[in-house]
């Protein structure tokens, strides 16, 4: 059964606390911790996203215990391409020095790194070991129109897992993905544009897919809520987090919090706080953790692993 070797994560030195966007929003800094949480976010300056998905990487296949040649293929989400084409992906894999194997990116924001990593289970068990990173430079977006419902969520980053057909230290019980493509306006950016958002939406259907791809994940693997020790879903709002765990009866302890420290990195952001879970060492023997998100498209995906 295929299984995560380990996680990485990259994230720009550069901090901005709320503080410093309130002043430059011309808002309490009080009315940011109310409408978001995030106290702190990382935007690049000269790390371009392929920096940033390089760091992740090499720090995913140093905890898997693998070199670049090691790869089968290579998986990247991201709602920031550097360019149109060739994808992230490309310029990843030049760097990591593993020519000849396939390379392609999804793009996706804020579910991208999920997806790359539900693909990564799929095509391991035809490639060989997958590395899935989702990388995103959000804060050049935010500045196109620098708007308070947008500048004060999004911050920049990388997280990468690698995913290989062999066993391994978490187990991949269940995986989905999915799509609704009557929402895509609802969350959407435009050739050069600025982001656009309906946040009444985009809450409320976040929340709605979020629960239910966790149910559908517990009741395909014959598991209850309660017996799930991880709930590790993508960082994009505080009151959503909060709101998804209620919904679903789970203690707080047991939803992961990264979003205070490093904003919404999007694509990268599930990966990212997997990441720092891993390294705490709450991926313990014998545990159940469930991953999630949801993002543009609109599209969501979950996988549940279990440590061994």
């Amino acid at each position: 059964m295929p299984s995560i070797l380990g996680f990485g994560a990259c994230l720009p030195p550069r901090v901005v606390t709320h503080e410093e966007l309130a002043e430059r929003l011309g808002v309490e800094p009080g009315w940011i911790l109310e409408a978001c949480g995030i106290r702190e976010r990382r935007w690049a300056q000269e790390e371009t996203v392929v920096d940033l998905a390089e760091g992740a990487a090499r720090e995913a296949l140093s905890a898997g215990g693998l070199r670049p040649g090691d790869l089968g293929a290579i998986i990247l989400g991201t709602g920031t391409p550097q360019r149109q084409f060739p994808g992230v992906s490309a310029e990843l894999q030049r760097r990591l020095g593993c020519p000849g194997i396939p390379a392609f990116d999804v793009h996706l924001a804020s579910s991208g790194g999920m997806v790359a990593l539900c693909l990564a289970r799929e095509l391991c068990r035809a490639y060989g070991p997958v590395l899935a990173v989702g990388a995103e430079r959000m804060s050049d977006i935010v500045q196109r129109d620098f708007v308070k419902e947008t500048a004060i969520l999004f911050g920049d980053g990388a997280g990468a897992a690698v995913v290989s057909p062999a066993e391994g230290p978490l187990e991949i019980l269940e995986a989905l993905w999915a799509a609704d493509g009557d929402f895509a306006s609802d969350l959407c950016l435009d050739s050069g544009g600025p982001l656009k958002m309906n946040g009444r939406t985009v809450i409320m259907q976040a929340n709605r897919k979020l629960v239910a791809t966790v149910e559908t994940l517990l009741a395909r693997a014959g598991r209850r809520t309660g017996e799930v020790d991880l709930f590790v879903f993508h960082q994009a709002n505080l009151n959503l987090l909060r709101q998804v765990a209620r919904t679903l009866g789970v203690e707080a302890s047991k939803v992961p919090i990264t979003l205070h420290r490093y904003g919404n990195t999007s694509a990268a952001s599930v990966l990212i706080a997997a990441a720092e879970a891993w390294k705490e060492g709450r991926f313990h023997f014998g545990s159940l953790g469930l991953l999630a998100a949801f993002g543009a498209g609109f599209s969501w995906g979950g996988m549940l692993v279990e440590a061994r």
